[in-house]
C-alpha cells in the first residue's frame, strides 16, 4: 500500500472540524484511507441496503451511528447533508463524520452551502510520483523558501509514467493492454453512475465525445465556442456537459493570473484531464502536445494540497506572446511560475515567458522555475533555474 501524502492533514482536521469531506475521483484511494479509522463506523453508500436506508430514511440512518462515522460516496444519498447539518448544530463535536464523495460538493451549491462554517474539503487525488517513489513531496515549499536547488537525478521512465498514471489500479498491472482495459470499465462506471446520479438525467451518450474533445486541447485555454462546433453540441448543452465532467472529477481547470488592472494578460482558463494515464486512454495513447503539461498540472496541484504554503495552480498568457504554463500563487499573493522545456538542453528563449511575468508580477515574484526531461540543474539567475523534471518527485 502506498502512503499518501494528505493522511497527516485530513487527520489534523478531524481534531477541529465536526464534518470534514475527503473528496476525488473514484478509484484513487479514499475508501482505503477512510475505512479502518480506530473507533469508527464505516458506511458505504455503494452498498443497496444502506443506500435505501440513507434514502428512505435519513433521520434515522444517522441516529443509528452515535460516535464518529464514516460515510463513503455520500453524493449517492444528498438529502444526507440536511440531515448531517442538523445533527452538527446540536453537537459540534470535532471529527463527528468523515464523508467521501466521488463528486466535487462545492460545485453542488445546495450541498455546499448547507454545511458552510461546519465542514472542511480535503482533496485526495491519484497518486504522485512522490507517493509512488516514497519521496517527501516539498517541490511546492521548496520553490518558495528561496534554498538553492539540490543536486538531482535525471528522469528516468518519464513516458511510461505519463502513460501509467497516477490511479493506484493500473498502476499495479504489468502490460499497457491491462492498464487500458482498467480506464475503459473505469470511465464506462464514472459515465453511467456518477455523472448520470449528478445530472439526475439520460441522454448523456455525447458527453465521451466532449470528453475526447477536451484530451485533444489538454492544456488549452477553454473556447467553449470552437469547442462547440468541433463537437457539433450546442453552446448551453456542452457548458452543462463541462461542469458535469468537473463536478466528477474526470477534469479540473486552473484560471488565468494576471496583473491587477487586468493589462497583459488573457483571463481565460485552461482545462485540464485530471490525469495523463486516463488522458492517454482517450488519445488512443496517442502523446497529445498537451502530455507533458497535463503530467507537470498534475503533480502540482497534488503537492499543493499538502504543502505548507497551499497556493492555486494557475497559468498565464500574455495578449501577445508570452505564456508561462503553471503559475502557483500563495495566499499571500507571492507567485512561483514553472515553464516547460521542449527537450533536456534549455535554450535561453526558454526563459522568456518566466522573465516577462517577473517583470509584470513586480514584488510578488519569488522563483521561476525551467523543468526539462534531461539531467542539468542550473542557475541562470539568482531566482531562475533549470531542473530536471524529477524534481517534482525527489525534494
Amino acid at each position: 500500500m502506498w502512503s499518501r501524502k494528505i493522511s497527516g492533514y485530513l487527520d489534523e482536521v478531524l481534531t477541529d472540524t465536526p464534518v470534514v469531506i475527503l473528496q476525488g475521483p473514484r478509484q484513487c484511494g479514499k475508501t482505503t484511507l477512510v475505512q479502518n479509522r480506530p473507533g469508527t463506523t464505516y458506511i458505504t453508500l455503494d452498498d443497496s441496503l444502506a443506500l435505501d436506508a440513507a434514502l428512505l430514511r435519513p433521520d434515522a440512518f444517522l441516529a443509528a451511528h452515535t460516535g464518529p462515522v464514516v460515510v463513503d460516496e455520500i453524493q449517492r444519498a444528498p438529502q444526507l447533508f440536511r440531515n448531517i447539518k442538523k445533527l452538527v448544530d446540536q453537537d459540534r463535536t470535532p471529527g463527528r463524520f468523515l464523508l467521501t464523495g466521488s463528486a466535487n460538493v462545492l460545485l453542488i451549491p445546495k450541498l455546499s452551502e448547507s454545511l458552510a462554517g461546519r465542514m472542511e474539503v480535503v482533496p485526495l487525488g491519484p497518486l504522485t510520483q512522490a507517493e509512488v517513489e516514497g519521496s517527501p513531496g516539498q517541490f511546492v515549499d521548496w520553490a518558495f523558501s528561496g534554498e538553492p536547488a539540490p543536486a538531482l537525478p535525471p528522469v528516468s521512465n518519464l513516458d511510461e509514467r505519463m502513460r501509467t498514471g497516477g490511479y493506484p489500479e493500473p498502476l499495479t498491472r504489468k502490460s499497457d493492454s491491462r492498464r487500458q482495459a482498467w480506464f475503459s470499465q473505469y470511465l464506462r462506471a464514472i459515465l453511467e453512475r456518477d455523472v448520470r446520479d449528478l445530472a439526475k438525467i439520460d441522454g448523456l451518450t455525447l458527453l465521451p465525445r466532449v470528453l475526447r474533445a477536451v484530451a485533444r486541447d489538454a492544456g488549452e485555454p477553454l473556447n467553449i465556442s470552437e469547442l462547440s462546433r468541433e463537437t457539433g453540441i450546442p453552446h448551453t448543452t456542452l457548458t452543462r456537459y463541462l461542469a458535469l465532467m468537473e463536478a466528477a472529477f474526470l477534469t479540473w481547470t486552473a484560471p488565468a493570473w494576471g496583473p491587477p488592472d487586468g493589462v497583459m494578460a488573457t483571463r481565460t482558463g485552461k482545462i485540464y484531464i485530471a490525469d495523463t494515464g486516463l488522458l492517454g486512454h482517450l488519445t488512443g495513447g496517442v502523446e497529445v502536445p498537451g502530455m507533458r503539461e497535463t503530467f507537470v498540472a498534475s503533480e502540482l496541484r497534488a503537492l499543493c494540497t499538502w504543502s505548507e504554503i497551499r497556493p492555486e495552480v494557475m497559468h498565464f498568457r500574455s495578449i501577445r506572446r508570452y505564456r508561462v504554463p503553471l503559475v502557483l500563487r500563495a495566499p499571500d499573493g507571492r507567485l512561483v511560475a514553472v515553464a516547460l522545456a521542449p527537450d533536456g538542453n534549455p535554450s535561453p528563449a526558454d526563459f522568456d515567458g518566466l522573465r516577462f511575468l517577473k517583470e509584470l508580477a513586480g514584488p510578488e515574484w519569488c522563483r521561476g522555475v525551467l523543468l526539462h526531461p534531461g539531467e542539468q540543474t542550473q542557475i541562470v539567475e539568482p531566482d531562475l533555474q533549470a531542473l530536471p523534471m524529477s524534481a517534482l518527485w525527489h525534494f
